[in-house]
Order: structure tokens, then C-alpha cells, then sequence
């Protein structure tokens, strides 16, 4: 049981009391939206989260233990570790050989296409492993029109040379 379920169990507040104090601070708060927070599912914003911590007369670490909220280094030290990291993370990046796709596609479309039982039917182990191949494939075309146009450029400049 999550912790804001225990406190409004044992405070005998219902989720309806949260949501209108929730939903005064912030109108976007709405119930299934209140029911991913009380199910640890995603954090509030500061002010929603004060709103429910007057209503449920608790204080946040009554629901949160620092280390779940604390998403940010508070003091210079920290900070200095995080630059740190951000620094090893860029140069790890900038000397890696892969290139990180995202796309977006239809779901019903990537489901259909991108299942195992189609991949493996289409000849694939994974759905990188067809993404490297059509890109493999795509390489392979750019080289031949890439081919052509130097050829036509060399006939041309031959063409402009006897004239």
C-alpha cells in the first residue's frame, strides 16, 4: 500500500478530498491523474504536492523518503559531481560509433511490421537488426547515385573539354 493510501486510510480522508484541494491548486489534476500519484506512479508538481500534503495534515517525507524526491543536487558539491558526469557521459557520446535512432510510426503499423513473428517471416532478428539493414540498403543505393553523378559529371566536363 502506497504511502498517501496509508495516510488517508488512517486520516479517514477520501481521494475525492485530495482531488478538490489538488484540482483548486492545479485544474489539470483530475482523477486518474491523482491516482498515478497516490499509486507511486508519477510525482506531483511542488504546489499540487503541497496542496495534498495540507490536506492530508502530513509533511512530505510522512510520503516520500528524500532520496525519491530528490531529483536535483541541492548543495555546490553535488552540482560539481553531476557537471562531472554530464562532461563523461558527452565525451562517452561523442566517441561512440552508434548513432541512436527514435521515430515515431503509426502504432498499428510498427505493431504489425515490427512483431516477432513478421520480422522473423521478413528475415530479421530484431527490430535494430531490420533498421540496420534497410539503413545498410539505403547506404548502398546513395553509393550508386553518388557513382552515377560523378560519372555524369565526368562526361560532361569531357563533353565541355572537346568543344
Amino acid at each position: 500500500m502506497s504511502k498517501y493510501k496509508q495516510i488517508m486510510f488512517n486520516k479517514g480522508i477520501m481521494q475525492k478530498e485530495v482531488l478538490d484541494a489538488a484540482s483548486l491548486v492545479d485544474r489539470r489534476v483530475d482523477k486518474p491523474l491523482l491516482s498515478k500519484i497516490v499509486n507511486d506512479i508519477c510525482l506531483p508538481t511542488p504546489a499540487v504536492f503541497k496542496s495534498i500534503c495540507d490536506t492530508l495534515g502530513c509533511a512530505p517525507l510522512d510520503i516520500y523518503d528524500p532520496r525519491e524526491v530528490r531529483l536535483v543536487p541541492s548543495d555546490v558539491t553535488d552540482k560539481k559531481a553531476v557537471e562531472k558526469q554530464t562532461a563523461r557521459t558527452r565525451q562517452r557520446r561523442a566517441s561512440n560509433d552508434f548513432y541512436n535512432l527514435t521515430v515515431e510510426i503509426q502504432r498499428a503499423l510498427a505493431e504489425r511490421v515490427f512483431c516477432k513473428d513478421a520480422l522473423r517471416k521478413l528475415g530479421y532478428l530484431s527490430k535494430t537488426d531490420c533498421v540496420r539493414h534497410l539503413v545498410e540498403e539505403l547506404d548502398a543505393k546513395l553509393s550508386v547515385l553518388a557513382d552515377k553523378e560523378k560519372t555524369a559529371d565526368g562526361a560532361h566536363a569531357l563533353s565541355d573539354g572537346n568543344e
